[in-house]
């Protein structure tokens, strides 16, 4: 049973007012299709065509960066899987196909410079250009949905446009295009009727030649009339988001130098904005860009973040650094940015957004320099770029991807981002109690649950564990969003993702609940609190692994006193000869292997002994000692859960590597024994180091005992660490109150109900709201059941200054008390 100590008189600190807010980064076709409703997919015909500073390889299945990272191209189709899902048809123009006509690009007739080639067509009498959309146009019946184009013609040419699936029409327009340059020509229909797999047809009744230069399908009715999806807009609407992080993320960077974002790129007219390749598979044309942000925010009342390219390329993905005046450039971009923002409507950028439609300056809060990037060259652009923003918007906080102020530099915020299981977050629900509020504060830029419970309720347990102690330290974290945003259910790259759609209806996962319900329930202060409840345990599993330095020797392995034998050798070979095994250095093929790797020593040997599944057990070997050479000994040899993200789509990782096995690592090296765990970004002890003599020069027999909740580890018959499995409180809780109510979030990952003894210093009234998010610990909604798990509402009544509430098993509760007012 639980108990909750309320002190409302004590109050440690306000509130942090933007400390809930939402990131958007263009993954899983969340912008083009998505959150910008085109529902035209490659209207600019540019999909196929590879970026100057990269190459195809592989017959176009392959893209190749200049710096020689790979992404899977498949001729502008993306991912195979998404290929393989969607049914795709091969068509050398992405998305468009043709029937008694005959297409090419045209890369000498272009609607305008920013554009690289207009799509040529020779239409038999007939003939027909047709585009599939995003996995299908989904009209919906008596929705009006606008469409142009741009295209020129050398004579008259009649076509009819129109939106058709399995022979009917859900609405067309008819088009007489001449004029010897490109025309605009515009339409519109009302749908008759539902559909889902509909086309865009093209169709030319007497034949004739049409250069198509740009063209646009979208729904009349969008967000506000501001031409952002209207669902997708009041799922964030209703998390109460008070600020937005754009553009990125990793596509903020870009792969090579022509695919860094820059703002010049995505403002003004759309047709005119070029567009560029992301790392996340595909081409965005940049419908949704700078401008549509900033608006976004204000329909919203959010606060922009801008994340700028400080003159880098993504660092995990083989970077390149800007130099000279290309460096120059992209600072200038980023002051140009600002000046878009909030500079008068007569200067040079700020008259662009009055020509857009918004004369009045936006608000621009926070810029953050730089995504995910670290070391020397990040610190020389970082401080060049602060120094800049600085001079001129001395209002804008400034945030720092890494603690920057460790080498003496300026930073507001520093961006931290933590992807992992849930029972990481769960673990660290006492992150930031000890951090050092001299230092700047922390923006939890990206965190979410990516192994284990992922997209399921008890991940979203785990996450909602942690943002209670980050509550109750929100005088150092400021903001926080999770990440990724949203998903295209067709073209996933990513998973979780917050919400997800398809062409038609959209769904939110357990997770987006939770930062629903804490994101409207903030109050005014934080108060003191103590909690105490039960401990639960990490869960585990495996047998014993070796690493370390090629060579090693080794003999009698056995656990629970039967022999046990390598079942995996992720780095380096193991040979057997006269009883004693030895284990050799990685080969190529393991070489190679991690080079595509993130993190792993392709010097270092690695192997797995015996069953996976397996949680408790008692493991002896002898191993044997040399002065000078480290032994290391896993404990706890499984492999992490799965996550969906793939470094390299093109080079599919094994199912088990030396990446994704992370045992508890006991080393012995010089006579000191240390046993800690592996995590990002440094290794962390779990037990203080140890004395631990061994026989050079002949074998030593190591033991360890582990059954789930604790390790005990021998050298020689004496026990050298005892230590408990990771574990964390069942119960956390985080108390915040203003003049009229007390606000109690209580996270309860339990499998059992906690019945919660409650204790207030104030009286309250008997009546109290509880907004609860439950059900089954693998729970997740689909588009069959979208809220299987989300927020409900209750009353209950019962509250007072002691009081009992019954916390179901695997729960998220917000109470809200009202205060009794003393006359």
């Amino acid at each position: 049973m639980g108990k909750i100590t309320v002190r409302t008189e004590k109050k440690r600190f306000p509130i942090a007012p933007n400390l809930y807010g939402i990131f958007f980064e263009d993954i899983n076709r969340a912008g083009d299709g998505g959150l910008y409703p085109e529902l035209l997919r490659n209207r600019s015909f540019e999909d196929s065509i590879e970026p100057k500073d990269c190459r195809t390889g592989q017959d176009g299945y392959a893209l190749v960066s200049r710096a020689g990272w790979r992404d899977e191209f498949n001729h502008g189709e993306g991912l195979s899987r998404w290929v393989r899902k969607n049914g795709t048809p091969y068509t050398p123009i992405p998305a468009w196909y043709t029937n008694h006509a005959q297409m090419a690009l045209d890369r000498n007739d272009t609607l305008n410079p920013h554009r690289q080639v207009s799509l040529a067509v020779s239409f038999e009498e007939g003939g027909e250009l047709y585009n599939t959309g995003f996995c299908g146009i989904a009209p919906k019946a008596g929705e009006k949905y606008l469409f142009y184009m741009f295209a020129r013609t050398e004579a008259p040419v009649k076509i009819r446009v129109s939106v058709e699936e399995d022979g009917h029409e859900f609405g067309g327009m008819d088009f007489l295009l001449e004029g010897g340059g490109y025309v605009r020509y515009d339409g519109s229909f009302t749908a008759e009727g539902d559909g889902r797999n509909a086309r865009l047809v093209i169709r030319c009744p007497e034949g004739g030649k049409v250069n198509f230069g740009f063209c646009s399908l979208m729904p009349e009715d969008t967000y506000m009339g501001h031409g952002l999806r209207r669902d997708l807009v009041e799922k964030l609407r209703d998390m109460n988001p008070r600020f937005l992080r754009f553009p990125g993320g990793c596509i903020v960077e870009g792969f090579s130098p022509e695919t860094a974002m820059q703002f010049k790129n995505v403002v003004g007219p759309v047709w005119e904005r070029p567009g560029h390749q992301l790392m996340w598979h595909y081409r965005s044309y940049n419908g949704l860009g700078f401008h549509e942000y900033l608006q976004l925010c204000e329909d919203l009342d959010m606060e922009p973040l801008y994340v700028c390219n400080c003159g880098m390329t993504c660092q995990g993905r083989s970077p390149e650094f800007f130099e000279g005046e290309e460096l120059a450039s992209m600072l200038q971009d980023t002051l140009d940015a600002i000046e878009y923002a909030v500079g008068d409507k007569t200067s040079r950028w700020g008259s662009l957004r009055a020509k857009m439609g918004h004369p009045e300056p936006f608000r621009l809060t926070y810029i953050e320099i730089g995504n995910e990037n670290s070391g020397p060259a990040y610190e020389a652009r970082y401080q060049m770029f602060y120094d800049a923003i600085r001079a001129r918007y001395p209002h804008i906080r400034l945030i720092a991807n890494t603690h920057l102020e460790e080498q003496g530099l300026g930073a507001d915020i520093v961006d931290e981002h933590y992807y992992s299981t849930a029972e990481f977050f769960a673990e660290n629900v006492n992150f930031y109690d000890k951090y050092d509020r001299k230092k700047p504060k922390i923006f939890l830029g990206e965190l979410a649950v990516v192994r284990g419970w992922v997209g399921q309720l008890y991940g979203a347990l785990g996450e909602a564990a942690f943002l209670v102690g980050m509550e109750r330290n929100q005088d150092v974290v400021e903001l926080a969003s999770y990440a990724p945003l949203l998903e295209n259910v067709d073209y996933n790259a990513w998973f979780p993702n917050l919400i997800r759609f398809n062409n038609r209806e959209s769904i939110a996962i357990p997770t987006y609940y939770v930062w629903k319900m804490f994101g409207n329930n903030r109050g005014e202060n934080v108060v003191e609190a103590d909690v105490e409840t039960g401990t639960l345990y990490r869960p585990v599993k495996g047998m014993a692994s070796l690493m370390g330095q090629a060579g090693l020797r080794y003999r009698n392995a056995s656990w629970n006193k039967t022999p046990v034998g390598i079942s995996h050798e992720l780095m380096g070979r193991v040979k057997e000869e006269e009883g004693v095994s030895r284990i050799l250095p990685p080969d190529e093929e393991q070489r190679a292997e991690a080079e595509t790797l993130h993190r792993v020593d392709k010097d270092r040997v690695f192997v797995v002994f015996g069953e996976e599944q397996v949680t408790s057990g008692v493991f002896d070997i002898e191993i044997y000692a040399e002065e000078g050479r480290e032994i290391c000994l896993g404990v706890y040899s499984g492999r992490m859960p799965k996550e969906v993200y793939m470094a390299d789509e093109t080079h599919p990782p094994k199912e088990w590597n030396a990446a994704n096995v992370k045992p508890f690592l006991w080393t012995l090296e010089k006579g000191i024994s240390t046993f800690r765990e592996q995590k990002f970004p440094s290794d962390r002890n779990l037990d203080e180091e140890r004395k631990a003599e061994l026989r050079y020069g002949e074998f030593n027999h190591f033991r360890y005992e582990a059954d789930g909740k604790q390790m005990k580890l021998y050298v020689n018959g004496e026990c050298i660490h005892q230590v408990d499995v990771p574990s964390f409180p069942s119960l956390s809780s985080v108390v915040c109150d203003s003049p009229k109510e007390v606000i109690l979030k209580i996270v309860n990952m339990s499998p059992e109900e906690d019945a919660v003894e409650i204790s207030l210093d104030c009286e309250v009234e008997d009546a109290y709201e509880v907004i609860l998010l439950t059900g089954e610990k693998q729970a997740e909604n689909s588009f069959e059941e979208p809220e299987k798990v989300h927020d409900v509402v209750q009353n209950h009544s019962g509250a007072s200054s002691h009081f009992y509430y019954g916390a179901p098993a695997y729960s998220v509760n917000v109470l809200r008390l009202a205060k009794i007012q003393v006359q």
